[in-house]
């Protein structure tokens, strides 16, 4: 059919031209070409042609059809007009050119695609020459082990402090163990209910062994049941149920300590265990819900504890534990409430030489004794290091030990202790204050920095944390950081806001020195809780970091008295440089300064 104009029809035209032929043609060919070519160039090494040759066939085929259209003669060429003969000269033109264009385009991409694998091959050859790092392996020391809380089976959870205060004594009775490193209560308790399996609490905390259980106690019967699992493999290594009578409860632990030496093949001697315990059962009793009551660490959970600890010892006063655990809250509610430290001194000598008296083997007590030498008038750092040094002889595994005698030596041997009662004891807060504090010294202030934000990680409350942090990014010169320390924190008491609010206008006020007398007006209003002996350390900063160094040596006088330890470092700590020359000063340096670079 033709069209009215006398032009043959678009598809009379595809014929006479012989499009269907060429285009069925094109493709036999190109598919021949392309199974030929995928044999032939691998085995002449040219595989990386294979695709650009793909390339090249597909844009040929419309290239093919155009040329077909344009270059095959029609069978009636006299219908078509000279116009389109000069048309289809250049569409032939056009077509060599797109054919050109495409060839040199898919040699280009092949040019480049060699460049690449070579690079790579390169890259490759140089990363066989080294040895990648494997992937890390869970290694821990084989000497370490972490006691969970042992599960409370009596239904009653008022009756969780008896079964966290015997977990308790057997990790201390474990501790004991020279060739044994124990990973402290303290830390062990925060895994209370954890879901994590045996491997990822070894691989959290670093250790070889785990032990867990329960314990029923119904009346005067007590069951204990333990499992002891390598962290490694995730194997049971060893597992037994003990039945007794609460007043044989400290015999049941001493098989409990000793059957587990066994199962990791550690001597385990009757000498190591203490003989710190009663026979008097009620005694028993209040020595647990003491040391329930101490993990609280506020004033009013310690005083009751002391309470629990005078009752036990009159019950029975040949109870060794219950001395040493007296002598410790007693020094502790000197730091923490607004008992004296000098006249309670004599106190808690006493209760730890009882203690000692009725067993010489009381790690504790060997800690209590030692901090009632260092705290002095003026201390005495001999006999106190010798009484640490006593402690960790008998139990390694003592954080107390460990801190306490970090006190008593050169700044960097210190800093090495706490670090080891970081080690033990992750979740000791006191651990990673001293870290702060002897870094501080050192003029460590990244190592201070990382180690009072672990501080702020383990308890936002501690508003401490602020002002060490303020003073090491003072130090730093980030001033931005130096105020927002204060942000950080999160006060549990009216009194630690106004110690966090005051802060931060003391530091605001040396960016800004017109808010300097409001800063100066607030720090005296802070100064009616100074009897607290933190607020009098953090006013002491305060008052130091204005300039304002009258009032910062008023309060030292008083501070030091009240805590000899917490002054052992005013010769090397740089915070107190503004002072160095000062008379008064100087008399206080020379009496407190027991802390040396080392």
């Amino acid at each position: 059919m033709e069209s009215s104009n006398h032009q043959p029809s678009f598809f009379v035209r595809l014929k006479q031209h012989h499009l269907y032929g060429a285009a069925v043609a094109y493709a036999v060919v190109a598919g021949f070409l392309i199974q030929l070519l995928s044999r032939v160039l691998p085995a002449f090494g040219w595989s990386r042609v294979f695709p650009a040759t793909i390339i090249i066939l597909a844009a040929g085929f419309p290239v093919t059809v155009v040329l077909a259209w344009m270059l095959i003669k029609p069978k009636d060429p006299a219908k078509y007009s000279a116009w389109q003969k000069i048309h289809w000269k250049l569409g032939a033109t056009l077509s060599v050119a797109v054919v050109i264009a495409a060839v040199v385009s898919s040699m280009f991409a092949w040019h480049l695609g060699r460049r690449h694998e070579a690079r790579l091959a390169s890259v490759q050859t140089a990363e066989r020459g080294i040895a990648k790092p494997a992937a890390p392996v869970f290694n821990p020391p084989a000497d370490t082990l972490v006691v969970l809380p042992f599960q409370n089976l009596s239904g009653d959870p008022k009756q969780q402090y008896f079964s966290d205060g015997i977990t308790e004594e057997l990790t201390g009775a474990l501790g004991q163990n020279p060739d044994l490193r124990v990973i402290a209560w303290d830390t062990a308790s925060t895994l209370r209910r954890t879901h994590q399996t045996a491997m990822e609490i070894g691989k959290q905390l670093n250790v070889a062994d785990l032990l867990h259980g329960s314990l029923l106690r119904e009346d005067d019967e007590v069951r204990i049941t333990a499992e002891l699992v390598n962290t490694v493999t995730g194997y049971e290594l060893w597992s037994a149920h003990y039945d007794g009578s609460f007043k044989d409860i400290f015999k049941v632990q001493d098989e409990v300590s000793a059957a587990i030496a066994n199962a990791l093949k550690l001597k385990f001697a009757e000498a190591d265990l203490s003989a710190g315990g009663t026979a008097n059962p009620e005694a028993h009793e209040l020595v647990l819900k003491g040391r329930a009551l101490m993990e609280s660490q506020d004033s009013a959970s310690l005083a009751a504890a002391r309470q629990d600890f005078e009752q036990a010892t009159a019950l029975d006063p040949n109870y060794a534990d219950a001395h040493a655990l007296l002598s410790r809250v007693l020094f502790t509610l000197t730091e923490l409430s607004d008992l004296p430290l000098k006249t309670t001194l004599p106190a808690i000598r006493t209760e730890a030489k009882q203690a000692l008296k009725f067993d010489p083997h009381n790690a504790s007590a060997w800690v209590a004794l030692g901090n009632a030498e260092n705290s002095g008038d003026p201390p005495d750092i001999a006999k106190a290091r010798a009484d640490y040094e006593k402690a960790l002889q008998l139990d390694p595994s003592n954080v107390s030990a460990h801190l306490d005698y970090g006190n008593t030596l050169p700044l960097k041997q210190a800093l090495a202790e706490e670090q080891e009662a970081t080690r033990i004891d992750p979740a000791n807060e006191t651990a990673w204050n001293n870290v702060a504090v002897y870094a501080l010294d050192l003029g460590g202030w990244a190592q201070e920095i990382e180690a009072t934000e672990a501080l702020l990680k383990l308890d936002p409350k501690v508003v401490d944390s602020a002002f060490y942090l303020a003073f090491a990014y003072q130090q730093v010169k980030q001033y931005d950081k130096m105020v927002a320390a204060f942000d950080l924190v999160k006060p549990a008491s009216p009194m630690d806001q106004e110690q966090v609010n005051t802060g931060r206008l003391a530091y605001q006020a040396l960016g800004d020195p017109t808010l300097r007398p409001q800063a100066l007006t607030a720090l005296k209003a802070l100064a009616r809780h100074q009897s607290n002996q933190d607020v009098r350390g953090n006013l002491i900063q305060l008052y130091l970091a204005l300039g304002d160094n009258g009032p910062a040596l008023n309060l030292l006088e008083s501070y030091c008295p009240a805590d000899p330890v917490g002054c052992n470092d005013l010769a090397v700590n740089p915070m107190y440089k503004p002072l160095h020359g000062d008379s008064r000063f100087e008399t206080l340096s020379k009496k407190y300064t027991t802390a040396t670079l080392g």
